[in-house]
């Protein structure tokens, strides 16, 4: 299985995955499942008609997990208020970039937020 996956990386995964509680809330369709030894298991798109989930990853590293469900929250962030409207064919990068600086810095001040309560230091 590659490189031991040690009880404090576990740890910093479950913590890192219940920080975004919110996320799974907000869309309703993702989560993220302990699978013990093999790590955390971030699902997305479920699919209730054909009863599964449309993309799945496995993270032993909280880092990563960390990268990985902040971006997600950031893009429904930027695009919930979109969706809908011509807007949204304009994609995420083109329309963070038209973003305030104030939003862009709140943004900022809310992924250090997660990062503290995941009690992760920035590199």
């Amino acid at each position: 299985m590659g490189e031991k996956y040690s009880k404090e990386d576990h740890d910093k995964c479950k913590k890192v995955a219940e920080v975004f509680q919110e996320l799974y809330d907000i869309l309703g369709d993702t989560c993220v499942l302990d699978a013990g030894e093999f790590g955390f298991v971030y699902l997305t798109y479920y699919r209730e008609q054909k009863s599964c989930f449309d993309r799945n990853k496995v993270y032993r590293n909280a880092e990563e997990l960390f990268e990985a469900l902040w971006d997600e929250w950031l893009y429904s962030e930027v695009m919930r208020p979109v969706y809908g409207t011509e807007d949204a064919e304009a994609g995420f990068e083109e329309i963070y970039r038209k973003l305030s600086d104030e939003r862009k810095q709140e943004y900022a001040v809310r992924k250090q937020q997660f990062m503290d309560l995941a009690e992760l230091n920035p590199e």
